[in-house]
């Protein structure tokens, strides 16, 4: 079974928060 986890990335819009997304995405962290 895989786990979907909500997670909030404060300052999201920002540069940071950009990155942080992408970081997730490429590792294919699953966000729901």
């Amino acid at each position: 079974m895989t786990k979907l986890y909500d997670i909030a990335v404060v300052g999201a819009t920002g540069a940071v928060g950009e990155t942080i997304l992408k970081v997730l995405e490429e590792r294919e962290f699953p966000v729901g």
